[in-house]
């Protein structure tokens, strides 16, 4: 196929659908604001927090969570006076959390606390998850997941606010950089981390090496150019193909984190790989430079490695511009991400890779015996699993655009980005009507495609 043809739809579609700025996004729901101070000691385990946590929604106001094993001192409010508390005896558990309850809600809440954890320097461990306050013998590794800060909590739905902006004081004794997402790394043993943009907060303080482009942060690991380079330039292409589509530039360009697991030892006898995803971060186990010796490799290696990396870099506007709520959420959040994904496949590797990549998830869904919630019927109690986030809503996205063309579906992906989330149905077709679809190609898309949560379209 011509390249230059193959391009032509992407950009009338740029050229049709309006441009986003930063004011036209929506008033995003309140966040809240962690404030204080950590200090980590990579060579004992332990773990000091001097936390206060402000701005949380009103039905989270009376309960936080904090990791299991941290040991809370003391609870205060925005004005020093202190707060009773319950949770030490018979208490709640949230995952890897104990869950707190206070004596009454208090809109700033702060929290002083200490714990200590295993080292594992030979990497021995049994296990490792990303729920884990990972010591290995030369860093520290906490996720949001693993509630290294408190968190506010809503015991009803059962929901931490784990995202949060931050003004955090960090120090890490034994470590050269440090890193908290959504900031860029500092070499030094201590320094302040802010964020104006609500993020899952991720520290990593280690002793390894930083290589910074204009594309990528490479943290824990030194890669040739070459491999610098490979991952550079894939980032670069989908950058551009994100900003181009979604009418607003990428300002957030993805680290990429090397960790040495906790049972990495393990994993090496086995081959095995383990990774994660907190946008703008995402965290390897082994070697980065596998993931750069797939994208040297060509073919369907590189295939796979560039449809991940722009589903990831697809959170920086379904995730951080745009925060989804409600009963669209998941859609909103994963599956936008992936049809993100989708697009920016086809352009950077080609219709063919396009075309498999997706022949693969409608396998997926065909080979599915339950039948799915259809998506003009789901509500916040439906269970939309990995297979609706990732296969399923992806597709109906892609059956949508087939419906409609290209221009318009554009223009409803920055419909979607520039709006409130919808909560029903109703509210979805609004912004699709704002976006030029019309009602009768909704509805066909509706009968032939979603109503009674068909695997193909009729």
């Amino acid at each position: 196929m011509n390249p230059c043809k193959a391009l032509l739809p992407a950009v009338v579609a740029a050229l049709l659908a309006p441009a986003i700025s930063q004011a036209a996004l929506p008033a995003q729901p309140a966040t809240p604001l962690t404030t204080g101070s950590v200090r980590v000691d990579i060579a004992t385990g332990r773990v000091d927090g001097d936390v206060c946590v402000s701005n949380a929604p009103a039905n989270a106001q009376a309960h936080f969570v904090l990791n299991a094993g941290l040991n809370v001192a003391r609870v205060t409010d925005g004005e020093g006076k202190p707060v009773g508390f319950d949770g030490w005896y018979d208490p709640g558990v949230d995952g890897e959390a104990r869950v707190y309850t206070l004596a009454e809600p208090t809109p700033k809440l702060c929290v002083q606390y200490v714990g200590a954890f295993p080292l594992y320097p030979k990497h021995d461990a049994l296990g490792d998850f990303k729920g884990m306050m990972a010591f290995n013998g030369d860093s520290a590794r906490f996720t949001e997941q693993s509630a290294w800060l408190p968190q506010a909590f809503d015991p009803k739905a059962r929901v931490r606010s784990s995202q949060s902006r931050y003004d955090l004081q960090v120090g890490c004794a034994g470590c050269r950089f440090l890193y908290l997402n959504g900031s860029p790394a500092i070499e030094g043993a201590q320094g302040r981390f802010r964020s104006d943009n609500a993020r899952p907060i991720l520290l990593f303080g280690g002793s390894g090496p930083i290589t910074r482009t204009a594309q990528v942060t490479i943290l824990n690991e030194t890669l040739p150019a070459a491999k610098v380079e490979a991952l550079s330039s894939t980032v670069q292409k989908v950058a551009d193909v994100h900003s181009r589509y979604m009418g607003a530039p990428l300002a957030d360009r993805p680290t990429f984190l090397r960790m040495v697991t906790l049972n990495q030892i393990e994993r090496d006898r086995e081959g095995s790989e383990w990774g994660f995803a907190t946008w703008p971060t995402i965290a390897m186990s082994g070697s980065i430079g596998n993931v750069a010796d797939s994208l040297l490799a060509g073919g369907e290696q590189a295939d796979r490695r560039v449809q991940y990396i722009a589903h990831e870099m697809g959170h920086y506007y379904f995730g951080t511009l745009n925060r989804p709520q409600g009963p669209y959420f998941w859609v909103l959040l994963e599956s936008s991400a992936e049809f993100l994904s989708i697009k920016a496949l086809r352009e950077i590797s080609g219709d063919a890779a396009a075309d498999r990549y997706v022949a693969g998830l409608q396998a997926a869904v065909d080979k599915q015996s339950t039948p799915l919630p259809a998506f003009d019927a789901i509500d916040g109690s439906s269970d939309l699993g990995e297979m609706y986030r990732y296969v399923y809503g992806p597709l109906l996205l892609l059956s949508l655009e087939k419906q409609v063309g290209e221009a318009k579906m554009q223009a409803f992906m920055r419909g979607l980005l520039a709006a409130p989330s919808p909560t029903n149905w109703k509210e979805l077709q609004a912004i699709a009507v704002k976006a030029g679809i019309d009602a009768k190609a909704w509805e066909h898309w509706r009968a032939s495609c979603v109503a009674g949560g068909r695997q193909r379209c009729q």
